[in-house]
């Protein structure tokens, strides 16, 4: 089965053909339906390197918005103007975006005496039942080439990664770290690694 990587490669030179028009917002109509069938049907399919849930943040970044809540479709067409050009636009931004590797630069592993302090509450909802999550094994802080932030990925003791979310620094990460596990500065192992 092709990721959704592979598939935006089929859809670029002829983006009329898949789409019955060069349309952003076309584009933007295949790609959620794509991710709508995964999750409906409980496929799971290893996430893309860069993963494609960055993109908004990294869209909004690019053209220095605020936020990203109206989402990388919403503001490139507001940049672009056009339904045609933004479309080309899309596959531009997305090949910078994939330029970016990851760099784990700090992590560390939590023990029982890392307790979560109620400061934020991590839950998830499962057939309308919700349920703590159990402390993560591992946090990791990760840094993009190209980017000038940091993001919180979480290691559950099953071994999934679940990105937590994106920070100015890697102070912020490690602060809020701290505030839900009481976990000090020098308990942070130092990295530099792919």
């Amino acid at each position: 089965m092709k990721n959704l990587y592979e598939i935006l490669e089929m859809i670029r030179p002829r983006p009329g053909m898949y789409l019955g028009k060069r349309s952003l917002t076309a584009l933007g109509g295949l790609i959620g339906g794509y991710s709508f069938a995964l999750a409906e049907n409980g496929i799971f399919y290893g996430e893309e390197t860069p993963p494609f849930t960055q993109f908004h943040d990294w869209v909004a970044r690019y053209y220095k918005w605020n936020e990203s809540t109206a989402g990388w479709e919403n503001i490139i067409l507001e940049e672009v103007g056009d339904e045609a050009k933004a479309c080309d636009v899309f596959f531009e931004l997305l090949e910078l975006f994939k330029q970016r590797f990851p760099v784990l630069k700090y992590r560390v592993f939590l023990n029982p005496n890392h307790k979560s302090t109620g400061a934020i509450y991590r839950r998830i909802c499962i057939n309308g039942i919700e349920k703590d999550l159990d402390p993560p094994k591992e946090i990791r802080i990760v840094q993009y080439t190209t980017d000038s932030g940091f993001y919180r990925f979480d290691v559950s003791p099953a071994g999934e990664i679940t990105e937590i979310g994106y920070f100015e620094t890697e102070n912020l990460v490690m602060e809020e770290v701290k505030r839900e596990f009481e976990v000090s500065l020098d308990e942070w192992e130092t990295l530099n690694t792919i």
